[in-house]
């Protein structure tokens, strides 16, 4: 985190509109980098005064140059010794510069099947599409085909629910928070494609347009008329100062409808139970016994290629602990030479890897 430089403004965005390229990651638009400066002030005088909140300065620099630890943004800064490094933001919690993990589990033996990294600045749901291709790819290289799909809350969005549905998968992902299933005095009109109001005036939203927030999420408006909320006994504590009513829906709900129908039977509720028993202790096992709480490399090659090794060594011992009945035990014995000790003992394991690879194979895939 010492590391830290902030990116450069750019006042004029069709000025560097033909300077992209690799380095452009460097750089914020100015009104990206206001918008950011906007919410770290509302940060700074709404937190004064928490713990943690304290100002660290560093020797190096004057005391005007000084770096708060909760408002560090990845619109606004990067590292230079690692930029694929992104800061993590999750509440409770220090910001730091760190990578993703994302696991797919296997829930009748709790091996891993697919395992990859990515860059800590990307939501779960944005990697579930790369992560149930990279599964599907390695069982179905071994005959394996995957039918349902088990996931906790942070990775449903629309994208990941249209992808599932387009490999023919059955998802059991819980909704978003801000997800509502009905709206209260209101009932939606497939058929006029509007919203009708239940109480006082019974004033109709019909659709509107489309309308995009700062987070480039696409929503669609339903609004009223102020004619028909002008004189509704329930206008100050439904409307409001605005004069009309507006409801606004995610162009995705009607597979978050379908997802929140899923979910209520009682089948979905024994499969998500069964998920945080499969996955979550897993996810303990790798940090806290094969070297995942920190990565070591730099770039995110390297730090995918230490997620693979972390899964490969858990398997290698959900393997070697299975009973399996049909296994052949291979034992073998060698009159080592105590002058050539390193040539023996090479020898010696070659032999046991491709005996063993002769006589058993495992049916898992990774």
């Amino acid at each position: 985190m010492d590391s830290l430089m902030e990116k450069t403004v750019m006042d004029d965005g069709e000025q560097y509109a033909e300077e992209l390229d690799a380095g452009s990651e460097h750089k914020v638009d100015r009104k990206r980098k206001d918008m950011v400066d906007q919410h770290h002030a509302w940060k700074k005088k709404a937190f004064k005064g928490q713990p943690g909140s304290r100002i660290k300065r560093y020797d190096d620099q004057e005391d005007e140059h000084q770096i708060r630890g909760r408002f560090l943004s990845n619109h606004t800064h990067f590292s230079p010794t690692d930029p694929d490094a992104k800061i993590s933001v999750k509440p409770g919690k220090a910001r730091q510069l760190n990578y993703h993990c994302q696991l797919s589990v296997d829930d009748g033996d709790h091996v891993i099947t697919g395992a990859m990294a990515q860059t800590a600045d990307l939501r779960d749901s944005q990697a579930l599409p790369a992560l149930v291709d990279h599964t599907l790819e390695n069982l179905q290289a071994h005959g394996m085909e995957v039918e349902q799909v088990l996931a906790d809350t942070g990775y449903s969005s629309g994208t990941a629910l249209k992808h599932c549905e387009a490999r023919g998968l059955e998802a059991y992902i819980p909704n978003f928070g801000k997800y509502k299933a009905e709206r209260e005095g209101f009932i939606y009109n497939a058929e006029e494609d509007r919203y009708e109001c239940q109480r006082g005036n019974r004033a109709h939203l019909p659709f509107k347009r489309e309308v995009t927030n700062a987070k480039g999420n696409v929503a669609r408006a339903f609004r009223s008329s102020s004619k028909d909320c002008k004189h509704c006994p329930l206008r100050s504590e439904c409307v409001g100062k605005t004069g009309f009513k507006v409801i606004t829906e995610s162009i995705d709900k009607p597979y978050y409808d379908a997802m929140h129908q899923r979910l209520q039977s009682k089948y979905a509720k024994r499969l998500m139970k069964r998920r945080s028993s499969t996955v979550e202790p897993v996810l303990g096992t790798l940090v806290n016994f094969t070297s995942m709480r920190r990565v070591n490399t730099r770039g995110l090659a390297g730090a995918n290629k230490h997620v693979l090794m972390a899964a490969l060594t858990y398997n290698l011992k959900k393997f070697m602990k299975k009973p399996w009945n049909n296994r052949k035990v291979v034992c073998l014995s060698m009159q080592i030479p105590q002058i050539n000790l390193g040539r023996g003992l090479s020898a010696f394991f070659g032999l046991i890897k491709r005996r063993s690879e002769h006589h058993f194979r495992p049916n898992w895939a990774f």
